[in-house]
């Protein structure tokens, strides 16, 4: 099951450590304090106590002042979560914008995320492995396995996990090796995809604990390419971890990781709409008339087109290796914990960029194609001293400093100016210091204080390698360099109304470091003017708490956060075709409620549910660039909202004051109930579980177009099985209801009009996943 919202967790069953694996607890019984002890309270004393390392240190789940919601490796697996993607189904103000390749999406909380094609910025929300920050967000849709937990917390979060965590953390934690022998096997079967997985591990000898998982993951593409009638959307993953847990004394542990995973994958976008006169990367007096309609013959544009004509196939393919090591030294009065770890991520992406299967577009026999490639590589080390001292001040001390690169090369076949062939690298390092401490001024009354320096230095070089590229263009290697430093910080004060119920206050700033907008069309005055940093103040109150001798518990907070500067992707108009470029948008403001009540109200059964409210809305940014076919008047000034202003639609701006953020739905909410049968006479017991969520509709463009609008809409899950401590069967049903809904809508790249400058509707794409259907299938696991 699944619980949501301020430091809630699947009572009796998490232990939500977002920055601290098992091996940084004190023994192996405390890691495995939230799968054993705890689940045997809850069977005897309703829903169970709950311990959490939310703060890098051991605390009760309602002594943490932090928003996070905690899912189990059982939650995971009984709800068919394995990707980052479909956690959104267990969190109301989680989102994600997905586009054709992982490197457009965008991860968002409380409304905040970054949606950006640059390679030299960084999202609003981190994403951490094993205590090891990812150093591209497209590197966490590689799908899960062998997962022990998975957090999310939001709000900032930089004082303790730094600048990638303006709006939040996404991490994950992988199984440890355990105190006993344990082997698992489980798999997924439906009617067009199927996914194996196993793991071992235990302990070696008195030193030594060792455990190994792999997965393998095939799917059948699930659009249609008229053009061949073969599916598109096909899936291929696998991958392999090893992780060694050496004690040498008591009072050493050493871990070691190592993990290899790759996914590959021809998911396309569709069309949503196509205006009368639309064409693709097209220059009238060389291609007049409608240039799209020819080649999408059999496609019928819309919400529920599952169709597209291509001539050459869609690419994803993503390859990463993970090396981590982390040492815990016990020292008595505190730990020292050091945090090593090294990524290499590889991505080769393939866009049939017209989506048409006329190869006259650009004078390219295959149409406009769009090959590009990705190598990102960071290392990182962190240091921690962690108190373990049981009086009135306990703390974390830290340093940390990391080292990245990231290099892409692109290609556009294209003809004309939407031609691309060029090479970047992306750099960022990074120093900080940090620290957090908790201080009982009364048995009953906390305070709890964090503040943490950033150093970060960015660096870009650029090359255009068109024969026609010149200096003003980098066809002469652009190179850029900036630094920034900044101080974050956090206040919380805790009372403990009863031993049962705790009230809180807190206050947090954030930050997310300035970037380079690395994109086509990047030139000397990018390398020499970096995207502004992204600053947030936080403030947030909550009140937690157990009722009825633990037969309930429940969850309140309500939070109220100003950005400025928040980074943002715009589209200008060029000759009537979009170019999209990074912006800040000068202040925005993410305000809301959110909470979450666990019940229990019979042994058998226990309901969970959650729900969050969030108002998230831009309140300045003057001079944005219009949607096309935005309503416009001639003029200089923005003065209206909603009415593109200047001397030509095409060079128009808006005043986008008081309009909400794309991709942010007003109210999201889940329901999710398990029933377990008791059978006596059997040597297993039967069990129905099923959950709802739903979400209000959401613009996926920042600029309002309102052909970019995802109604609002519910998806059913649910499942039937048997269970025992060896194994568990279910059968499952995915969207019982057959709901279809996308999860992101753009404009066509390239795409342009009859006029060049009028840019009336254009042509807009949209994403359509997987699970935006229903499907059926079994899962089955065996332990032993």
């Amino acid at each position: 099951m699944v619980v949501s919202t301020p430091a809630m967790a699947q009572v009796g069953t998490v232990l939500p450590a977002p920055p601290v694996p098992p091996s940084d607890l004190d023994t192996p019984a405390e890691a495995d304090l939230g799968t054993q002890d705890n689940a045997q309270q809850a069977d005897d004393v309703g829903l169970g106590e709950i311990v959490v390392t939310a703060q890098k240190r051991e605390q009760r789940l309602r002594d943490v002042p932090v928003a996070v919601t905690a899912l189990t490796a059982e939650a995971l697996v009984n709800r068919g979560i394995s990707d980052v993607a479909s956690v959104t189904r267990a969190v109301p103000s989680l989102t994600l914008t997905q586009g054709q390749n992982p490197v457009n999406n965008s991860i968002n909380i409380r409304g905040i995320g970054t949606s950006a094609f640059s390679t030299g910025v960084e999202p609003a929300v981190a994403v951490i492995l094993d205590d090891v920050a990812l150093l591209q967000q497209a590197q966490a849709f590689s799908g899960l396995a062998d997962i022990a937990r998975l957090e999310v917390l939001r709000g900032p979060q930089g004082t303790l996990f730094g600048k990638g965590a303006s709006a939040g953390v996404v991490n994950i934690a992988t199984q440890a090796p355990g105190s006993e022998l344990t082997v698992s096997i489980g798999g997924q079967w439906s009617q067009e995809d199927y996914r194996v997985e196993t793991a071992m591990g235990g302990p070696v000898n008195d030193w030594l604990g060792v455990r190994a998982n792999g997965f393998y993951v095939n799917r059948d593409g699930y659009l249609t390419n008229l053009s061949d009638n073969s599916k598109q959307g096909n899936e291929e993953a696998y991958g392999a971890r090893l992780r060694a847990d050496i004690t040498p004394t008591d009072r050493l542990n050493v871990s070691l990781t190592a993990s290899y995973s790759r996914n590959k994958n021809d998911i396309t976008r569709t069309f949503r709409y196509v205006a009368p006169n639309l064409r693709i990367f097209a220059v009238q007096p060389f291609f007049p008339g409608n240039l799209v309609a020819p080649g999408i013959v059999g496609v019928t544009p819309g919400p529920e087109n599952r169709n597209v004509r291509l001539n050459a196939d869609s690419l994803s393919d993503s390859r990463q290796q993970m090396y981590t090591g982390r040492i815990t030294l016990d020292l008595g009065f505190a730990n020292l914990i050091s945090v090593t770890g090294y990524q290499d991520w590889k991505l080769d992406v393939q866009e049939d960029v017209d989506m048409t299967d006329l190869p006259s577009i650009g004078n390219n026999p295959g149409g406009v194609t769009q090959p590009s490639q990705f190598h990102a590589r960071q290392f990182s080390q962190e240091l921690r001293l962690v108190s373990q001292t049981s009086g009135p001040l306990s703390y974390v001390l830290g340093l940390y400093y990391s080292d990245g690169d990231t290099d892409r090369a692109f290609r556009r076949f294209a003809f004309g100016p939407g031609a691309q062939f060029w090479d970047s690298r992306a750099g960022t390092e990074s120093y900080a210091a940090f620290g957090q401490a908790t201080f009982d001024v009364t048995p009953t009354t906390h305070i709890d204080g964090g503040i943490r320096f950033n150093r970060e230095i960015i660096d870009v070089e650029f090359t255009d390698r068109r024969a026609n590229a010149t200096a003003a263009s980098c066809g002469t290697t652009c190179t850029g360099r900036a630094s920034d430093n900044q101080v974050t910080y956090k206040i919380a004060l805790r009372q403990d109304v009863t031993d049962d119920v705790m009230a809180y206050a807190s206050y947090a700033t954030g930050y997310k470091g300035q970037g380079f907008d690395v994109t086509s069309g990047f030139n000397p005055a990018r390398a020499n003017n970096p995207v502004k940093p992204e600053t947030s103040k936080a403030y947030e109150i909550g009140l937690k708490g157990q009722f009825f001798d633990n037969w309930v518990q429940m969850n309140l907070a309500g939070f109220w956060t100003d950005y400025d500067n928040f980074q943002t992707q715009v589209a200008n108009f060029v000759g009537g075709v979009p170019t999209f470029n990074l912006a800040n948008a000068p202040r925005l403001r993410s305000r809301g409620i959110e909470g979450d009540i666990s019940v229990r109200p019979f042994r058998p059964l226990r309901i969970d549910a959650s729900a969050s409210y969030v108002d998230a809305k831009i309140r300045e940014f003057g001079n944005a660039g219009c949607y096309p076919g935005q309503p416009f008047v001639v003029g200089s000034t923005p003065t209206e909202p909603g009415v593109c202003v200047g001397a030509t639609p095409a060079t128009g701006t808006q005043d986008l004051a008081g309009a909400r953020l794309a991709n942010s739905p007003k109210f999201k909410y889940t329901i999710a109930g398990t029933y377990t049968v008791e059978l006596p006479a059997l040597p297993f017991d039967g069990f129905l579980q099923a959950d709802w969520t739903h979400q209000s509709s959401v613009n996926f463009d920042i600029g309002g177009n309102p052909r970019a609008l995802q109604e609002g809409y519910g998806v059913l899950n649910g499942s039937v099985g048997i269970e025992s401590d060896q194994f568990r069967l279910s059968f499952f049903v995915n969207n019982l209801l057959d709901k279809a809904y996308v999860t992101s809508i753009g404009a066509a790249a390239g795409s342009t009009t009859d006029a060049g400058v009028n840019n009336t509707n254009l042509g807009l794409i949209q994403f359509v996943p997987r699970d935006a259907r229903r499907y059926v299938g079994v899962r089955a696991r065996l332990n032993y």
